[in-house]
């Protein structure tokens, strides 16, 4: 009875492994997808309604859920306060937020990107350049959603099998 209740304990342990990795390809997922509507706002706030950066950074702080709220405020509050420059302050404030992520280094450089197109005077070549952003996260987005397809049920297919071989090497 003893062996039976740790074969299933273990078979149990195998799937949740498993499902914790088909659960990082989703957070990674849904980052992505946030870090799209990040982008769509701010060309919205810079070419419609001719915002500056640290506005619409502002205006995002109060609208954006976790982990950017808060970096979006203090990037603000620096550029304000006269600290230091807008790439210093982002590049910090994302060091921050993205070492809780589970985003891998070519998604974090998509937000890490933002500031060097931020280097045009004009609102329209602003969101143009944002909009090159745009569809570089809508690339990643689309291979992410064709990766998590192809390898969820492969995931939890080995983690149930393995599950199970261990268990019967075990007996």
């Amino acid at each position: 009875m003893l062996q039976l209740t740790g074969c299933f304990m273990v078979i149990g342990g195998c799937i949740g492994f498993a499902g914790s990795l088909c659960r990082d390809i989703s957070l990674r997922l849904a980052l992505l997808k946030q870090i799209q509507g990040i982008y769509e706002s701010l060309k919205y706030y810079i070419a419609y309604q001719k915002a500056a950066v640290p506005d619409a950074l502002l205006e995002l702080s109060r609208k954006e859920p976790e982990p950017f709220g808060e970096a979006f405020e203090a990037v603000y509050t620096g550029i304000y306060e006269g600290k230091e420059n807008l790439p210093l302050l982002w590049k910090e404030q994302m060091d921050k937020v993205l070492t809780r992520t589970p985003l891998k280094r070519q998604e974090k450089k998509l937000l890490y990107d933002f500031p060097f197109c931020l280097g045009f005077m004009e609102e329209n070549a602003q969101a143009k350049a944002l909009e090159a952003l745009l569809h570089e996260t809508a690339l990643q987005i689309e291979q992410l959603e064709q990766e998590k397809r192809n390898k969820n049920k492969m995931i939890m297919s080995l983690g149930v099998s393995v599950g199970i071989l261990i268990s019967i090497l075990l007996l």
